[in-house]
């Protein structure tokens, strides 16, 4: 690992937010969709979506779309 990969990986986790986020992501060990990680911090979605995406493009999640029969296209974290 290299200073500059080290760099973006302590700025996405930077904030107390994204430290609870990657900690509801380890302790349910799937993948989940935003509006469960939001209940589950007790945040709104976009608030969720803000963080799970600075967390996204330091490489400590990885999103993808699905589609589900009740929430049509949703994001699924991982």
């Amino acid at each position: 690992m290299d200073v500059e990969e080290l760099a973006r990986i302590l700025d996405g986790l930077g904030h107390p937010l994204r430290l609870k986020i990657v900690g509801v992501l380890a302790k349910e060990n799937r993948p989940m969709y935003l509006n469960e990680i939001a209940i589950a911090l007790g945040i709104s979605r976009a608030l969720a979506k803000i963080h799970l995406k600075k967390l996204e493009k330091a490489g400590i999640v990885k999103s993808r779309v699905v589609m589900d029969e009740k929430r049509g296209m949703a994001l699924r974290f991982l």
